[in-house]
């Protein structure tokens, strides 16, 4: 289940001009080298026990069919939140792949001191540059039991 504070962290979209943060998903390659896949809000959708993402990125794709396990980052007012998630349904439209990740864990890591996420300043050029619209594409196909 995700703490409120996470499921806050993940919902709503970026803002052009607006500095918004930015989720680090980490996967393991076939040799065992960790991969930093970096991800926007643009990418997901949370629930209380799942995380829908698209990713465009081929090798964490890879990587994610292939262990079927991951670990999302995200970092709240004071609390760096580590999000285990395994896989669940998939999709692809031949450039992404659309998944449910199942929320297994969430370890929070706090000493009480505010922290700040990396954020990046949202270019009005992105949603069509990472092809916004072709996620929230996938996301409808992957919340229909027939899609």
């Amino acid at each position: 289940m995700l703490p409120d504070e996470v499921h806050r962290l993940l919902t709503g979209l970026p803002e052009a001009g607006e500095w918004e943060p930015v989720f680090p998903l980490l996967t393991t390659d076939p040799d065992g080298a960790p991969r930093i896949c970096l991800l926007s809000r643009a990418e997901f959708q949370a629930a209380p026990d799942a995380i829908r993402v698209v990713l465009r990125s081929r090798r964490t794709s890879a990587n994610l069919r292939r262990t079927g396990v991951a670990v999302l980052q995200a970092v709240g007012a004071d609390t760096s939140y580590a999000i285990r998630v395994a896989l669940g349904r998939t999709l692809s439209d031949g450039s992404a792949l659309a998944a449910e990740l199942t929320v297994t864990a969430v370890e929070a890591d706090t000493l009480g001191i505010p922290l700040r996420p990396m954020t990046y300043e949202v270019d009005p050029a992105l949603a069509e540059t990472e092809n916004w619209a072709g996620n929230a594409a996938l996301f409808a196909r992957l919340s229909d039991p027939d899609g």
